[in-house]
């Protein structure tokens, strides 16, 4: 029998977003640049990282990511992500552990329309010729430092990127109700580059690992330019029911 997440989504709830509801639209986000790697992590820990609808991958990894976006119904912003990788069912998803944003009004949108657990921060890209530098200071402090070394130019057909999994509050007749919404955009490439990935900076405690996130082999990184949205929301899970039984269409939820 495949091992389910150990996470205890209970004591989540209180920090979580409450979601405003499923009829959110979409947004366009057009001239994206986004510094995503994968790392191997050290199994036994992850395994409580994930909620009990998730299968821990095989390997366990994570991913760390960060994205400019010059235009949006909001103005500009940028986005950090870490998340660990789990299967709903046979479907491998990034379940969202942290995030930071740059600014307020991205941020309620986020949180409210497609359920981002995440806080203020300062988030920079650095393009150099031997690196890519990707970096997110709280406070002042810095709390991820991402590089991505000796770039190489690829074509866009060789990256994907895995459809997120948010942990949200909703509003029924009868109460809250905890769910796992699924954030699916697609991605027009019109640059790509592949290198090898390196952590110098990661505190944990910053983006909600409770310390069991810990990194053990790179794997890989890349960084693109592209057009992407935020989607109109379609697919939810029950976080507490082992994926392909907790499945549900949005248009059911109510």
């Amino acid at each position: 029998m495949p091992k389910s997440g150990k996470q205890d989504v209970q004591s989540l709830l209180s920090r979580v977003p409450v979601l405003q509801g499923f009829d959110t639209q979409p947004w366009d986000l057009r001239g994206a640049q986004i510094l995503p790697a994968i790392f191997e992590i050290a199994e036994e820990p992850a395994e409580f990282l994930l909620p009990p609808a998730l299968h821990p991958s095989i390997p366990p990894y994570a991913t760390f990511s960060l994205a400019t976006f010059p235009d949006s119904p909001v103005g500009p912003f940028a986005l950090a992500q870490v998340r660990v990788v789990g299967r709903a069912g046979v479907r491998p998803r990034g379940y969202l552990l942290g995030a930071y944003t740059t600014t307020e009004q991205a941020a309620v949108a986020l949180r409210t329309r497609w359920g981002f657990a995440l806080e203020l921060g300062e988030i920079a890209i650095d393009q150099r010729h031997d690196r890519i530098i990707g970096q997110v200071r709280r406070g002042g402090e810095v709390i991820l430092r991402l590089e991505l070394e000796n770039p190489e130019q690829i074509s866009g057909a060789d990256v994907a990127f895995l459809d997120s999994l948010h942990l949200v509050r909703v509003q029924q007749n009868d109460g809250e109700r905890p769910l796992l919404i699924q954030v699916d955009p697609e991605y027009v490439f019109h640059s790509a580059q592949r290198g090898r990935p390196r952590l110098p900076v990661f505190q944990g405690a910053a983006w909600g690992t409770d310390g069991r996130l810990r990194c053990t082999n790179p794997v890989s990184a890349v960084f693109v330019r592209c057009d992407t949205d935020l989607p109109k929301l379609r697919f939810a899970l029950d976080p507490l029911v082992e994926g392909a039984r907790g499945r549900v269409q949005i248009g059911t939820v109510g």
